[in-house]
Parts: structure tokens; sequence; C-alpha cells
């Protein structure tokens, strides 16, 4: 009886480590069979037509906020030059007081200067959501169409590509067609595909 149940025991831990096996198997399979597409978001960005009037009205945007900055670059040069004045003068304790207020103009200008750039880039993210959603969207029904489970971009933040080695499932010009962009070049000939000229398949 002993013997019976000592390999009725191995035979439970048997089963038990096919049944992981098996498990571990399947989840393998299931992620080596999905498959990934790839595609040059800034690329088709490029060739986007509201990229311009983007690029245009966000220029207006920095104009006007170094307009602002620069009235109070402005200011403070102008309490440097009344501080060395009065400091020449050897009136010591405006001198001080003058000092204190340019000490304090140069903190705001900093400030102004670090939440110019947060502005400028809060408003280029707000131009551009609804483009970047126009493309999210050509690349889901490109995904769809080819039977890929995913879409990477094929670059950093940095421009850099981080395909390295792989098939070639490159879907740039395919979601530029999905948008409905014709590329041209200045003599009406055909442009090629942004990124690297090959077409996903």
């Amino acid at each position: 009886m002993a013997l019976f149940a000592a390999l009725n025991g191995k035979m439970n831990k048997m089963k038990n480590l096919i049944l992981v096996m098996t498990l571990l198997f399947t989840a393998s399979a299931t992620t080596m069979a999905q498959k990934i597409a790839y595609a040059d978001v800034n690329a088709i960005l490029g060739v986007m037509p509201e990229n311009e009037k983007i690029n245009a009205d966000l220029e207006i945007y920095a104009t006007g906020l170094q307009k602002k900055l620069g009235d109070m670059q402005a200011q403070l040069d102008g309490m440097v030059k009344e501080f060395q004045r009065v400091l020449a003068t050897g009136d010591t304790t405006k001198a001080l007081e003058l000092q204190k207020q340019a000490m304090e103009g140069d903190k705001q200008v900093r400030q102004a200067n670090a939440q110019a750039e947060q502005q400028l880039a809060t408003k280029r993210n707000e131009f551009l959501q609804p483009v970047l959603d126009r493309i999210r969207g050509a690349m889901a029904a490109v995904a769809k169409k080819k039977g890929f489970d995913y879409v990477m971009n094929s670059h950093d933040g940095s421009g850099t590509s981080i395909i390295l080695w792989g098939p070639d499932h490159n879907i740039t010009r395919d979601v530029v067609d999905e948008l409905g962009i014709e590329l041209k070049q200045p003599d009406g000939a055909a442009q090629p595909a942004p990124g690297d000229g090959k077409k996903g398949r």
C-alpha cells in the first residue's frame, strides 16, 4: 500500500509538471504568434498637411512669449544700469535697494523663461493631439488589415532608430496611404516613402 501511495504521488507530480509545461508552451507559442509592426511617427507627421500650419501657429505663439520675455529682460537691464549709476555716485543705501530689486527681477526673468518653455511645449502638444489621433487611427486600421497585434514607433525621442534587427514590418508608407496623403516632389514625380523607403508587408 505504501508503495502504491508513493507511485500515485509521483504520478500526480508528473501530471502537474506536464500541465505546467503545457501551459508555458501555450503561452510562449501565443507570444511568438503575435505580429509586431513598426512605423516612423515623425516621418508621417512631417508629411501631414496640418504640419505646416501647426509650425506657423507655434511660431506666432512663441513670438508672443518671446516679446513678453524681452520686455522683462529690458526692465532688468534698466535696473542694472541704474544700480551701476547710483553706485558710482556713492549712494550706497539706494544702490543696495536697487541691487535687491535687480536680483528679484533676475529671478522673475528666469522663472518666466522656464514657464515659457513649458507653455510652448503644452501648446505644441495641444496643436499636435488631433493630428496624432489621426495617425493612431490610421495605424490601427493598417494593423487590422495586415494582421498585426502591435505597432511600435521605429524611432525614440531623439530620432535614433530602435529597430536593430527583425523582419521588414515597416508600415510607415501604408499609414501615409491610409491617411490619404499623396507624396509629390516639386517636379511632380512620386516621392519615396517616409522612413527607410520600404513598404511594410
